[in-house]
């Protein structure tokens, strides 16, 4: 391996721990599988790792939640530029805000923000991310703890608008 490679390599390693960094607090851990809402349709357990995958598991460890991370964050860092082309030249923050947020889904259920922010409007892009129902009704919902991680993104976004 080249230098050159080994540096990529080392750079991305760095930015999957970042991620998973913040998914950890975010996310938080379970090591038995939970429906977060009612009307879900597969499981969530250990670092938010959702999906059909889950049903079949009565419990982890978290040895095992940590692989389902950094299977979910590097999945995730491929599939982030299909919506964001320049993501990686964010700033860090703005990055972390985005990433928690893409790992949640809601990035990718908001393609009018998606496509503010592509064009550089960040301010309007932070008041669109907000306006949706999710966030919203998220007490309703009983989804509360969604407001800090979607606010997240909004203020670091209007941060990029100056």
């Amino acid at each position: 391996m080249d230098a050159q490679t080994f540096s990529a390599k080392r750079a991305e390693e760095m930015r999957a721990n970042f991620f998973k960094n913040i998914l950890r607090k975010d996310e938080g851990l379970r090591l038995k599988p939970y429906k977060a809402q009612k009307d879900e349709k597969f499981f969530t357990i250990g670092y938010g790792h959702y999906g059909k995958d889950v049903k079949d598991m009565k419990g982890i460890t978290k040895a095992r939640a940590e692989q389902l991370l950094d299977q979910d964050v590097k999945q995730r860092m491929r599939t982030i530029t299909n919506f964001l082309p320049d993501f990686y030249s964010y700033p860090l923050d703005l990055q972390g805000a985005i990433f928690s947020e893409h790992f949640r889904g809601s990035i990718a259920q908001s393609p009018k923000t998606v496509k503010l922010i592509n064009e550089g409007k960040y301010a309007e892009a932070a008041r669109e991310f907000l306006n949706n129902e999710e966030y919203k009704n998220a007490n309703d919902l009983g989804k509360p703890g969604i407001r800090p991680r979607m606010e997240r993104v909004a203020n670091e976004l209007k941060k990029m608008a100056g």
